[in-house]
């Protein structure tokens, strides 16, 4: 009697260990969907062979184990792959150690996989109370079958090894469907908390890059209050503050396109004609922030995005901008390097620590506190990765930080009659 009760505590330790415990694990995971499949797969039949390799002994020398408890959950939650797979491994392993039980054995899983593959469409679209139902009545009615065949075979086999069989393996195939889907139960309300945060992350990321234009377009209306503008700049300063109204409209067009993107019209972009847009799209934050601009701009070609560039460098100039919240000098500088063209921002604010320093670009890392979503510079590493560029950053406490952008140079075009110039001053 111990050593029946200790060989069947194996089989349940299998069962549980392989059809519980690793899709536990799987579900934390960050592994494709076609690998926790093909793993899953694995876990089946790796109960199926431990069992097969380790049976339960009884007293009167019979030999027998709870392998159908891993073709029937295999089969339910495996799919018509699984089964199939399941199925010929079985009988295969089964065969290798011979005897008339292996005929039984094929007998079995070939009714185990008729039925499954039947009943599996339904079983799938079931409710989880219906899943156990339906999971428990097979069980039962398998290990019935096999017990009463068993009995016939083999009339040493006692009541008490058929009652035995038949309750293990029915109570082990209900727990395992009963875990298994609370498993999945937690794992979808974890999915729909996960969308439900990334809602929120999205207004917020909305939030953020329409505060970009919009703040410039309230500057340019504080200007346009002044009397003594000539009209001809009055002019100029409404065509930005509709252009920006407009950017704020194509960004929030970007958002709601977000989940169906398309191909991005890459072209030449001169750095020279890009880089003042960005420019006089931000000065007015930095007046009214306090804050100089210096700026030594070359006209060098790149290939990028007109639109995503300029947002790179406005994400970057704002938030330099922020980082000197008593005043101070941005500066914008632009120069070769083995056909790479290098820009650098820099200002004189407040710095960064290492730590901060390397989280930069993390999703919803921000050294603004509750002011700042992180997704600023999240976004300025992408499209500085989709220019083929890199960004390298230095900060020192109280002391600033400079950004340093590389992209491949694809054209240099001459700014001045003298090709010999290297810098070409922005009057801001």
């Amino acid at each position: 009697m111990e050593w029946l009760f200790e060989d069947l505590l194996l089989n349940f330790l299998f069962l549980l260990f392989f059809l519980l415990l690793i899709p536990i694990v799987l579900e934390q995971s960050t592994a494709s969907k076609k690998s926790k499949k093909t793993i899953m797969l694995f876990t089946f039949l790796l109960t199926i062979i431990s069992c097969l390799t380790f049976p339960i002994l009884s007293e009167d020398g019979y030999i027998f184990d709870l392998r159908y408890v891993g073709t029937i959950i295999g089969g339910l939650y495996g799919g018509v792959p699984a089964t199939i797979v399941i199925w010929v491994v079985t009988n295969l392993y089964r065969f290798l150690f011979g005897g008339t039980g292996a005929w039984l054995n094929l007998a079995f899983t070939t009714s185990h996989a008729i039925l499954l593959l039947y009943i599996l469409r339904y079983f799938r679209r079931s409710p989880k109370l219906t899943k156990l139902m339906i999971g428990t009545v097979i069980a039962f009615t398998s290990s019935l079958l096999v017990a009463i065949v068993i009995s016939l075979s083999y009339l040493s086999f006692s009541l008490f090894n058929i009652a035995v069989y038949i309750f293990a393996q029915t109570i082990a195939v209900a727990i395992i469907i009963y875990i298994t889907e609370i498993i999945y139960e937690t794992a979808l309300l974890r999915l729909r908390t996960e969308k439900m945060d990334l809602v929120s992350q999205l207004a917020s990321s909305i939030s953020h890059e329409v505060r970009n234009p919009l703040t410039v377009v309230r500057g340019f209306l504080q200007l346009l209050s002044q009397t003594d503008l000539p009209h001809k700049k009055k002019q100029e300063y409404l065509n930005i503050a509709i252009e920006e109204i407009d950017r704020a409209n194509s960004i929030i067009g970007d958002y709601l396109t977000f989940a169906k993107p398309q191909a991005a019209e890459t072209k030449l972009l001169d750095t020279k004609k890009e880089l003042i847009r960005a420019l006089d799209v931000i000065t007015p934050l930095a007046n009214m922030n306090s804050v100089s601009i210096e700026a030594k701009i070359h006209s060098f070609m790149i290939y990028g995005e007109s639109q995503l560039f300029q947002q790179c460098i406005l994400n970057i100039t704002k938030n330099c901008i922020e980082a000197m919240p008593n005043g101070g000098t941005l500066t914008l500088q632009t120069k070769l390097d083995n056909n790479n063209v290098i820009l650098c921002i820099s200002d004189t604010g407040v710095g960064m620590t290492e730590e901060q320093k390397s989280r930069l670009g993390e999703p919803y890392f921000t050294t603004k506190g509750k002011k700042g979503t992180g997704l600023g510079m999240m976004t300025v590493f992408r499209i500085i990765e989709s220019l083929d560029g890199t960004l390298s950053i230095t900060s020192e406490l109280n002391k600033g930080s400079i950004f340093c952008i590389r992209v491949p140079l694809v054209k240099q075009k001459a700014i001045t009659k003298n090709e010999e110039e290297v810098a070409a001053v922005y009057e801001s």
